[in-house]
């Protein structure tokens, strides 16, 4: 199952300047293509925080939040973000047991490119969508979740593995692509359903990155389990966020 296999999801435009790309079920967030700005993924890429974030000891989410905000503060950057859910416990390599993974995403001259830094000994630059569902999932036979699918994505409130078999076919894992301002499965659920994980109708758009979020994952991203919960990271996320001291969360 070849790259093309993502993009029904996804409505394309181009022009002779840019090649944007549409995400219509969020209100057609728009991704940036890189290229219109004059910016190439192998340096953004490798411009990406590896120093400050902890790569080797924090969640992914909290990783893909804070680089989805500095691609948009430094670069003038929209990017998107993946969602992979996994159907087995064993995930993408080792014996890692995740239910989920997410990286941030750009569009360079109208096709979509995984920038997981997450990883600097096993993932060195951008991938493709099919590159890092086989690095991560071991496949590419992912089904794309569409809007209309409340049966899968009622499962992002679950933290449990997809099953493989479900009524819309079987496969070995799933996966969306979402704006850059949502954070975690719950919160793509959210957005899609208009309601909690309790049924709650609520309205959650991240049309925008909202900056309390941005500062929360990136005071988990810095830090320990420990640290985190001493406080210890909010100091260093104020200055790299060049937040004023009297910014509380």
């Amino acid at each position: 199952m070849k790259i093309s296999f993502y993009l029904a999801g996804l409505l394309l435009t181009t022009s002779s300047f840019s090649q944007s790309i549409f995400l219509k079920d969020f209100k057609d967030w728009t991704v940036t293509d890189i290229s219109s700005l004059g910016h190439k993924k192998e340096k953004l890429f490798s411009q990406m925080n590896d120093e400050l974030v902890k790569v080797g000891g924090s969640i992914c989410s909290n990783r893909a939040m804070v680089w989805a905000w500095d691609f948009k503060r430094f670069y003038q950057v929209d990017a998107a973000k993946i969602f992979l859910f996994y159907t087995k416990k064993k995930a993408g390599f080792g014996e890692i047991t995740w239910w989920y993974h997410v990286a941030p995403v750009v569009n360079e001259k109208g096709s979509l490119y995984v920038m997981d830094a997450g990883f600097p000994g096993y993932i060195t630059r951008p991938t493709t969508i099919d590159e890092w569902l086989e690095s991560f999932a071991k496949s590419t036979r992912c089904k794309e979740i569409q809007a209309s699918e409340t049966e899968l994505i009622e499962r992002m409130f679950d933290g449990y593995v997809f099953p493989k078999k479900t009524s819309f076919g079987t496969y070995d894992c799933y996966y969306k692509i979402t704006p850059a301002g949502y954070w975690t499965p719950t919160s793509v659920a959210q957005g899609l359903l208009g309601v909690d994980e309790n049924g709650k109708k609520i309205d959650y758009v991240r049309d925008t990155m909202d900056i309390e979020e941005v500062f929360q994952a990136c005071t988990e991203a810095v830090t320990s389990k420990l640290g985190w919960a001493m406080g210890a990271g909010k100091s260093k996320c104020k200055k790299y966020l060049g937040l004023p001291d009297s910014f509380t969360n």
